[in-house]
């Protein structure tokens, strides 16, 4: 659906390659963006999650958008309630970061993973330059945030869990800051402290994001990596 298509859903698509016959998994799914993007390109789409306020939100979104199609689930994320082989695409965008299991969650994701089928995983990437200050304004952000990683770290992962990396793409992706804080409403004090530790970088770190302040307007950019992965 056009309405939750941006850049990294884009990406997503591209590694995805969805078709009407496939049967579709969104994992760790929150609201659901990823579910309701791919909707209109699938017959066959369960969303799940651990999170019951976040699956609710993404039931509305469905209703609202008319996304009938998409099944969302409470559920352990170590256990899906699935057979093997159940799905011939899997997808997690945005949430590696958030799982204390990465591995345990790729394993999952590959167990009910058809012979043939694929994983698609996306995730904000870190490097040498960004890593701590990155990680420190996203756990400000959101609490339930763990790490990102690189994306040599993210290949890592997805090979111990017994998948292949079949490709990696790269996208850069830029914030408005206001934006940024507002769709995970983050409370005016914590906000304040993101604003100042952007100010207070290094001239190294503010070239790296792309930082750049206009007037009340601030914005930074970050990279993305899309993997496309099939069970080894």
């Amino acid at each position: 659906m056009e309405g939750f298509r941006d850049a990294s859903t884009e990406l997503m698509f591209e590694l995805a390659r969805p078709s009407r016959h496939d049967v579709v998994l969104d994992y760790a799914c929150g609201v659901g963006m990823a579910a309701l993007a791919l909707a209109a390109a699938v017959d066959q789409m369960q969303a799940v999650d651990e999170l019951p306020d976040a699956l609710d939100e993404g039931r509305r979104l469905a209703a609202e958008v008319d996304a009938g199609g998409v099944d969302f689930l409470l559920t352990d994320l170590s256990a899906l309630p699935y057979i093997d082989g159940a799905f011939s695409l899997v997808v997690c965008k945005d949430a590696l970061h958030r799982l204390a299991d990465p591995v345990g969650a790729l394993t999952e994701m590959a167990r009910v993973t058809s012979p043939g089928g694929r994983v698609v995983v996306l995730d904000s990437i870190v490097d040498g330059v960004t890593d701590d200050a990155l990680n420190d304004l996203e756990r400000l952000r959101d609490p339930s945030h763990r790490g990102f990683r690189t994306a040599n770290r993210l290949e890592a992962l997805a090979e111990e869990a017994g998948l292949e990396v079949a490709e990696l793409r790269l996208e850069r992706k830029t914030v408005d800051l206001d934006y940024w804080l507002q769709a995970a409403a983050v409370p005016a004090q914590t906000a304040d402290v993101v604003r100042r530790r952007l100010r207070e970088m290094t001239p190294a770190l503010q070239e790296r994001l792309d930082l750049a302040f206009a007037d009340d307007l601030v914005s930074f950019s970050y990279d993305v990596a899309g993997l496309r992965l099939e069970p080894a």
